[in-house]
């Protein structure tokens, strides 16, 4: 028996298990110890040189010593898997049985560890060969009729070649006997099976990356470049030749494309410049530079009064007046004033679903049909029947998103009807001339500085900060010197205490505060 080296294929994927599988399957084709193979009658036909799925299970109990028979059998399917045998029939099956069922050992030229390159073009011709033949026996499967649909856009520039290959081929196989065209047919399938499965299977030729750790072998240069010479001329050789025009063409709608994409996110920008504090400003004054909080209470989600940056960045489009909470609220008294509340209350209802508890989603779905979406409802929606349907046959167990196509339908005809008439309307334009512009106020002069850190009359002249610093606070008040300085060795990492919150700033730039607290730095 003739054993394969480790050297002759340490490159290839699975060489180790492809080795321990060859020389069980050229065991089972010796002439005298092997599995015994004679004619075998098919239907009509004989087929010579065939094994069934006994003989090959009784020789592997005798000779590998696996004493139970369902091992033996997993054996036995897994070589037919790996297509070192074929069944000898037009379904192409890989579980053996312990049956009658005839089988034959492939060729070694078709065998993986050979290393296969198949391209396109091949699988193609053997695609179009099993299209001429009979269709109840030789059809193709989905899978294969997906990738003959697929190969036909990919070889469009060749097709014709194609078919004419695969032609001739037919006919060679015409003009021959029965049990050949049985068995090359058999032989055929097996071998593509292996090398195109369907995607519902696992490929045997994928690499597995702990198999490569062991047959990793570093590629010389001059190697190197000849692979990737090799790749270039078949990428030159089966590249889809495009006339220069469409080519063109192409080029300009993509050129397009671009620049209207480009357009587009720049007015993005420009619109919403005023709203980004790194972009623009932070109105009204930003809270971490200046002592002034007013941003967090104009911000809170339901306010009395809106701000006018506010109020217009509800007219940019439906979804900016829909997430805010102040928004939806005056767009709902717009709505009741127009008798026109359906749309905008299931919306509303829907979100509830999307944020209430597991336990109650079932509850609040029910509600929202009955009062939305089911015959003669007090609130009854604009929707159409296919999405009614869809929503009433997961009433009986919904989940969060059972209103999904319903909401998106429903806020489309907000943004058509009550949306534009809201943006128009006198209530609007009250609300946007009403609105609040809140005065920013300056940043302090040092608002790293907390308000608990004031200075010491014992500070000197030697203590303070730079001419640009004392030229800054000259301008912002008037003091006393004491009242201007800063005691360097007194440490900025004191804890806040809330005496020191309480004192008012203003005391200590008009002065008025530097005897009260002589001593006592962090009152």
């Amino acid at each position: 028996m003739e054993v394969t080296t480790n050297t002759q294929r340490k490159g290839l994927p699975r060489s180790l298990q492809f080795q321990r599988m060859e020389r069980i399957v050229k065991a089972m084709q010796h002439p005298t110890a092997g599995v015994p193979v004679r004619s075998q009658k098919l239907f009509l036909t004989t087929v010579p040189n065939a094994f069934t799925g006994n003989d090959v299970t009784e020789w592997i109990m005798q000779k590998l010593g696996v004493k139970d028979s369902v091992e033996a059998l997993h054996l036995a399917s897994l070589l037919c898997y790996y297509g070192y045998f074929f069944h000898v029939t037009t379904n192409g099956a890989v579980q053996i049985k312990e049956d009658n069922e005839l089988f034959r050992f492939q060729a070694p030229y078709f065998w993986v560890s050979t290393n296969w390159t198949t391209g396109n073009t091949e699988y193609a011709i053997y695609l179009i060969k099993r299209t001429l033949r009979n269709r109840q026996r030789h059809g193709l499967e989905e899978h294969e009729m997906r990738a003959l649909d697929d190969l036909k856009k990919k070889l469009l520039h060749q097709w014709d070649f194609v078919t004419m290959q695969a032609e001739a081929q037919f006919r060679v196989l015409k003009d021959r006997k029965k049990t050949d065209k049985t068995i090359i047919d058999s032989q055929e399938r097996a071998f593509w099976r292996v090398m195109r499965p369907s995607p519902d299977e696992t490929s045997v030729l994928e690499m597995d990356i702990r198999n490569d750790l062991y047959t990793f072998r570093p590629m010389r240069r001059d190697e190197a470049l000849k692979r990737r010479l090799e790749y270039l001329q078949q990428a030159l050789t089966n590249r889809v030749r495009t006339k220069s025009s469409q080519t063109h063409q192409r080029f300009v709608r993509t050129k397009a494309l671009y620049r209207l994409f480009s357009f587009s996110l720049c007015a993005f920008f420009e619109v919403f410049s005023d709203y980004d504090p790194f972009l623009g400003h932070c109105p009204p004054s930003n809270p971490w530079l200046t002592s002034d909080t007013d941003r967090w209470d104009l911000m809170q989600p339901l306010v009395e009064n809106p701000t006018q940056l506010r109020v217009r960045r509800w007219s940019f489009n439906c979804k900016e007046l829909l997430s805010d909470p102040t928004g939806v609220r005056e767009f709902m008294k717009f709505c009741k004033a127009d008798f026109s509340t359906e749309s905008l209350n299931f919306y509303l209802h829907v979100q509830e679903i999307r944020n209430c508890s597991l336990a109650s989603i079932k509850e609040k779905a029910d509600a929202v049909y009955r009062e939305h979406l089911a015959p003669n409802a007090p609130q009854e929606v604009n929707i159409n029947d296919t999405i009614r349907t869809r929503i009433i046959k997961l009433l009986s167990n919904p989940n969060r998103e059972i209103f999904l196509e319903a909401e998106k339908h429903i806020i489309e005809l907000m943004k058509k009807n009550s949306y534009p008439r809201f943006i128009q309307s006198e209530q609007y334009r009250n609300l946007l001339q009403n609105a609040s512009n809140p005065v920013p106020k300056k940043t302090g002069i040092f608002h790293f500085v907390k308000d608990n850190y004031f200075r010491t009359s014992s500070s000197s002249s030697e203590d303070e900060y730079d001419s640009d610093d004392s030229a800054h606070k000259g301008e912002a008040a008037a003091g006393t010197p004491a009242a201007n300085t800063v005691n360097k060795t007194q440490p900025l990492t004191a804890p806040v205490t809330p005496a020191a919150n309480a004192v008012n700033t203003t005391s200590v730039q008009s002065g008025g505060g530097s005897d009260g607290n002589k001593g006592n730095p962090r009152k």
